[in-house]
């Protein structure tokens, strides 16, 4: 009897130490904790994945670390879902899109707490694949990026290389606008595609210190960044050729760039010819110098590809020629003279 008496104690005992000591307890046993403040579903799905903080937020798409320390079987690689759950073992659907790493941790702790003792949780995102930025164009390597926190244009401009040289100075970030949301039924208008907002930034300007045209992005801008325009200089100029005019460029300019006129330039009889849309002949246009100084004529705004020619007189450039020869014309002529003169 003594023996029987003893054998029930000692399993008690042992039952004991296994609720007491195991790192699985009831939940009537776990230690109270305040309810955690996370935001409702309703608010996680209206909300931007964006913290004003910097702090990178988890949406759909993500991939997370999760490590419960001691626990292999919580711990893992986890795919943010469509809805912005992952699904943890006991704790079944966690909503984590719309928190941020921390946030994330803090959320699942509390949840960890119905069955673990003071569990340790840390949430990491290995992959940025719900807050993502196209740059294409003439930088110097395009393609996809994250945005890991709160991040500018010149900040996705640096991380793609930076622009190229024959880039234009003139970038477009192209946004989509969502149309809002309506508690009648869609109608076909309403299914179409959102709104597209194209917002043109001078490079110049921000680095000449407009803070304001350096834009906050958002998921899903694309930023793109044409190549200069080039535009063709032939006839009497010094330098004629291409020209690669990275910010808008006038008659004038264009003209200053290729060194100026060469001797004999027809200023006052200059051409420009322009592609037209739809048409295989380009357009004339008659230019005058002396008419643009005066204020007769527009200095126009030269577009890709145009040509200006600057035709060459005659008159003019035989005038030059002369002037240019007349000092070895006078020694020609008179050295049959001053030789005579002096024999005599």
């Amino acid at each position: 009897m003594p023996r029987l008496f003893q054998t029930i104690r000692l399993a008690t005992l042992l039952l004991v130490s296994i609720v007491v000591f195991s790192p699985l307890g009831w939940a009537q046993d776990a230690e109270p904790t305040p309810p955690l403040s996370m935001p409702s579903p309703a608010a996680r799905a209206t909300q931007s994945y964006a913290s004003p903080l910097g702090d990178y937020v988890i949406g759909p798409g993500d991939v997370v670390d999760i490590k419960v320390f001691k626990q292999p079987d919580l711990t893992g690689r986890f795919r943010v879902g469509d809805s912005g759950n992952v699904e943890l073992l006991f704790i079944g659907k966690q909503p984590l899109a719309g928190l941020t790493e921390s946030e994330a941790a803090d959320l699942l702790r509390q949840e960890l707490r119905k069955y673990l003792r003071q569990p340790e949780v840390s949430v990491t995102v290995t992959e940025f694949n719900s807050r993502l930025v196209t740059v294409i164009g003439a930088v110097r390597s395009p393609g996809r990026l994250p945005l890991r926190r709160a991040m500018r244009l010149l900040d996705v401009i640096a991380l793609s290389g930076g622009l190229l040289e024959d880039s234009s100075r003139f970038v477009n970030v192209i946004r989509y606008v969502p149309k809002p949301a309506t508690e009648t039924p869609a109608t076909p208008d309403e299914d179409a595609p959102p709104d597209v907002e194209i917002i043109p930034v001078n490079i110049d300007d921000i680095i000449a210190g407009n803070a304001q045209h350096n834009l906050l992005l958002q998921t899903g801008d694309i930023i793109s960044v044409p190549r200069a325009d080039v535009v063709y200089l032939a006839g009497n100029v010094r330098k004629p050729g291409p020209l690669t005019a990275r910010n808008p460029v006038t008659v004038t300019q264009a003209i200053a760039m290729a060194s100026g006129f060469a001797d004999g330039a027809k200023r006052n009889d200059m051409r420009l010819y322009r592609t037209v849309p739809g048409k295989l002949e380009r357009e004339e246009i008659k230019l005058s110098l002396a008419a643009i100084q005066s204020g007769k004529q527009k200095d126009l705004t030269l577009q890709a590809n145009d040509v200006l020619y600057v035709p060459h007189s005659e008159l003019r450039t035989t005038g030059a020629s002369f002037m240019r020869n007349l000092p070895n014309l006078v020694t020609t002529a008179l050295f049959p003279i001053l030789t005579t003169a002096i024999i005599r």
